[in-house]
């Protein structure tokens, strides 16, 4: 808990920092090391993120100048004075990182990391937060109602904009559907009992629905109580905090929803198509 302030003591990853972390959060990186502070900068790695002109998720490589280049940190322009790695980790500056999908070398992504003060955030991107977490909900598609989706969406597009209680209050509205799709569908079957359900906390209609739910939901139950506190008792940089891992587990929800539709599909398809083959042999089969 960092009750309420904005400085975050741990300095997250790259893939962390580039894909998931909102613009101007800082990180206080006073007791960092000058290894840590530098890997962002200088660091040849990848990160996986979503491809927006491929539309598909890929594999980036950091783009950056060979160490032996000229103005490369190892090995400054003429007349310039090689800096202290120790002393250049904690000074002010602007700096960018860029990658290149490894599916089109033409398709790239570039951050912008400020250092002020003993604290690093990230000040600018491309393509935006927003873009690159919208399209890889297009999926969901299948499995929600357009105003569902657009909660969905909602709660993205303020988490990049550093707004973490909204973004739980649409996450919120997302299971709480889901758990209500779920309730539609046992209300019909015979000896379900709604009085318990209408009387009965979350965790409690969720035990109710266990066998109308994904299973992944249902063994996550928790998930809605975390929402329901982020809601009521957390900071905004609490919530943001724990934004990405309660948003992988919705998306492993859907995941498992659209992989049981998939599945019936095929399986409706099979029975078809195995009457069809044994009507066409006379039934001789």
């Amino acid at each position: 808990m960092n009750n309420g302030s904005n400085l975050q003591v741990a300095i997250p990853n790259t893939q962390e920092f580039c894909v998931n972390v909102p613009l101007y959060k800082e990180y206080d990186i006073s007791q960092a090391t000058p290894e840590e502070l530098l890997e962002l900068e200088n660091r040849s790695e990848t990160i996986d993120a979503y491809c927006v002109e491929c539309n598909q998720q890929s594999v980036f490589q950091k783009d950056t100048p060979p160490m032996g280049s000229p103005g490369s940190p190892a090995n400054p322009r003429r007349g310039e004075i090689r800096p202290d790695p120790a002393i250049r980790a904690r000074s002010d500056r602007d700096f960018a990182v860029s990658f290149i999908c490894s599916r089109n070398k033409y398709h790239q992504m570039r951050f912008y990391f400020r250092v002020k003060g003993f604290k690093i955030s990230k000040v600018g991107q491309y393509p935006s937060l927003a873009d690159l977490h919208l399209q890889g909900i297009a999926k969901y598609r299948k499995v929600l109602e357009p105003k569902e989706y657009a909660e969905l969406a909602r709660a993205i597009g303020l988490s990049a904009h550093g707004i973490g209680i909204g973004s739980f209050v649409y996450l919120r509205r997302v299971f709480e559907n889901l758990i209500e799709i779920a309730h539609q569908k046992a209300s019909g079957v015979k000896g379900w009992e709604e009085g318990n359900f209408q009387t009965g906390r979350m965790h409690e209609k969720i035990l109710l629905l266990k066998d109308h739910l994904p299973e992944t939901l249902v063994k996550n139950a928790n998930i809605y109580s975390i929402l329901s506190k982020g809601i009521h008792a957390l900071t905004e940089d609490e919530c943001l905090d724990y934004f990405s891992t309660i948003r992988l587990g919705i998306e492993l929800i859907l995941d498992e929803e659209i992989e049981r539709r998939e599945r019936e599909k095929k399986i409706k398809g099979l029975t078809d198509e195995i009457g069809r083959i044994q009507g066409e042999l006379g039934g001789t089969v």
